[in-house]
C-alpha cells in the first residue's frame, strides 16, 4: 500500500471520527430519557446531513476559493445563499415531518438555524487553520535544521582539511629524514583520521573521545617544534558520559597552534585547561602570538577557519548554551568558553 492511500485512510478516518463525536455529542449533552432521549437522536440525525454540507460547503469551497483570496463580497453572497437554502431545506425536513403545519421560514429563525449549522463548520475551520499552521511551523523548523545541518557540514569541511594538510606535512618531514619517530606518528595520525573522518560525523561525541583526538594532536605537534614550543595541557577527571559536538575544542586548539607558535616568537607557549561540572564544559586556551604583526595575525585568526567558524559552529549547536569571551593583547590570546552539555 502507498503512502498516499494511507493518508487518503487518515484523513477518511479523521472526517468520520469528527462526526461521529460530535453527533454524540449534540444527543447526549441534552440529557434526558426515556422518549425524550429518543426524540432527540432523531433530532440530530435530522440535522447531522446539514451540519456537514455546511461544513464542506464552508471548509473546501467558500473559505479556499473566495476567502483566501481576498474575494470578501463573493464570499458573502454565497454564504448567505448556502446557508438559506440549508435553512430553507431543514424547515421543509421539519414541516413535511410534522405535516406542514408550522411557519415555513422568518428572520429570526434563519439566523437561528444559520448559527446552529455553521458552529461545526466553524469548528473544522479552527482545526484544519491550527492544523496547517503546526504543519508549516513543522516545515520551516525542518527547513531550519537542514540549512544548520548543511551550513555546520560545511564549517567541518573547512576544519578537516586544512588540519589533514599540516599534519601530514609534518609526517613527510620525518619520513624524508628517516626519523624513528615516524611510526609512533603514523598511529597518532591514523586515530586522529579516524575521528576527523568518520567519529565526527556524528551529532555529538563524548567528551573523552574529542580530548583524545586532541591530545593525539598535540603530540604530533610537539613533535613538529620540539623544545622550542612549551605546551601545558590539563584537565579533570572525563569519566563522565557528557557529550559534545565534535571537531568544536579540536579547532580551537588547532588555531592556538597556528597564531601561537609562530617561528617568529621567541617564547611560544600553549596552555590548555578543560574542566567539567555536571552540565558544564569549561575550556580555557592561552596561546603567545607575535606582537610584531599582532593586527596581521588577528584578522588571520577571525578569518576562515578561525574564531568567526568557531563562533557559527557554536551559535548553530549551542544556541543560548554556551558562553565565549576572548582577552587578547599584542603578545597572547585567551579563549574562554563554557558550554551547557545538559
Amino acid at each position: 500500500m502507498q503512502w498516499s492511500d494511507l493518508s487518503v485512510k487518515h484523513k477518511l478516518f479523521r472526517h468520520v471520527l469528527f462526526w461521529v463525536a460530535l453527533f454524540f455529542t449534540y444527543v447526549l449533552g441534552f440529557g434526558g430519557s426515556g422518549q425524550y432521549f429518543w426524540n432527540n437522536v432523531e433530532t440530530t440525525a435530522l440535522k447531522l446531513p446539514f451540519y456537514i454540507a455546511a461544513a464542506y460547503t464552508f471548509n473546501y469551497w467558500q473559505v479556499p476559493r473566495f476567502l483566501k483570496n481576498k474575494r470578501v463580497f463573493l464570499f458573502s453572497i454565497s454564504l448567505l445563499i448556502t446557508s438559506f437554502a440549508l435553512a430553507a431545506g431543514f424547515k421543509l425536513v421539519i414541516l413535511w415531518q410534522s405535516g406542514y403545519d408550522q411557519q415555513f421560514l422568518n428572520l429570526p429563525s434563519y439566523f437561528t438555524k444559520m448559527l446552529m449549522f455553521y458552529m461545526p463548520a466553524l469548528i473544522m475551520y479552527a482545526y484544519q487553520t491550527e492544523r496547517q499552521r503546526h504543519q508549516e511551523r513543522t516545515r520551516l523548523l525542518m527547513m531550519q535544521k537542514e540549512k544548520s545541518d548543511t551550513e555546520l557540514k560545511y564549517l567541518k569541511a573547512q576544519l578537516n582539511p586544512h588540519f589533514l594538510f599540516n599534519t601530514l606535512n609534518n609526517l613527510y618531514s620525518f619520513v624524508v629524514n628517516q626519523s624513528p619517530k615516524a611510526p609512533d606518528i603514523i598511529l597518532q595520525l591514523s586515530d586522529v583520521l579516524d575521528y576527523v573522518l568518520y567519529k565526527s560525523q556524528a551529532d555529538q561525541v563524548s567528551i573523552s573521545e574529542e580530548l583524545k583526538a586532541i591530545e593525539n594532536y598535540i603530540a604530533l605537534e610537539q613533535t613538529r617544534y620540539g623544545d622550542r614550543l612549551h605546551v601545558s595541557f590539563t584537565r579533570s577527571d572525563m569519566s563522565g558520559a557528557q557529550q559534545i559536538a565534535p571537531l568544536l575544542l579540536l579547532s580551537i586548539v588547532e588555531n592556538a597552534f597556528k597564531h601561537g607558535a609562530s617561528g617568529t616568537i621567541s617564547n611560544p607557549e600553549i596552555r590548555i585547561n578543560i574542566d567539567q561540572e555536571p552540565g558544564l564544559l569549561h575550556f580555557h586556551v592561552w596561546n603567545t602570538k607575535d606582537s610584531q604583526f599582532a593586527g596581521a595575525k588577528n584578522d588571520d585568526y577571525k578569518e576562515g577557519i578561525g574564531l568567526e567558524n568557531i563562533r557559527r559552529q557554536l551559535n548553530l549547536v549551542y544556541p543560548e548554551k554556551h558562553e565565549l569571551t576572548i582577552d587578547q593583547d599584542p603578545a597572547y590570546f585567551d579563549l574562554h568558553l563554557t558550554i551547557k552539555t545538559a
